[in-house]
């Protein structure tokens, strides 16, 4: 039985206990595949993350060495990341402090167009002001956006 913890947390851990249920790998993959998604930006560039993701990542059997697989929407992005294999790999061995990932594989795949061409959600009146209230307090209007966005979500899923 896992232990759920309900009070105040970090938004990263809110993220993983999220995002647990999803994820059927060892505690060990799941915790870099989430440490990578949330630096991804800071270790593949701000220019090529918008075209590429941490997809997995697999031990071999002595669980030392782990492979990387990066999916890849862009044929250019996929041959630049394939030529600067070295270069990301160390910028993920800095990341950690050692080195975590011993191989990349790219992976071309078709990038989904509903996730461009998605729209704004509008909610009821009543939600839309429910979510307005909680994060009020909020100062950081970054925060205070991806918060909203991650509210329209939860609630027009309910």
């Amino acid at each position: 039985m896992s232990k759920t913890s309900y009070g105040l947390q970090p938004i990263d851990q809110k993220l993983g206990n999220l995002l647990k249920p999803l994820f059927h790998g060892s505690k060990k993959e799941f915790v870099m595949i989430n440490n990578l998604v949330k630096n991804w930006e800071e270790i593949i560039g701000k220019k090529y993350a918008a075209f590429c993701y941490p997809k997995s990542v697999n031990f071999n059997k002595d669980k030392n060495n782990a492979r990387l697989t990066i999916s890849v929407h862009n044929p250019a992005v996929g041959f630049f990341l394939d030529n600067n294999s070295e270069i990301i790999l160390e910028r993920i061995a800095i990341s950690y402090g050692f080195k975590s990932i011993n191989k990349i594989i790219i992976k071309q795949e078709p990038k989904q167009l509903g996730n461009i061409l998605k729209t704004e959600i509008k909610l009821p009146k009543a939600e839309e002001e429910n979510l307005q209230q909680k994060i009020k307090d909020v100062t950081d209007p970054d925060l205070a956006m991806t918060l909203v966005k991650l509210g329209r979500e939860v609630f027009r899923k309910k």
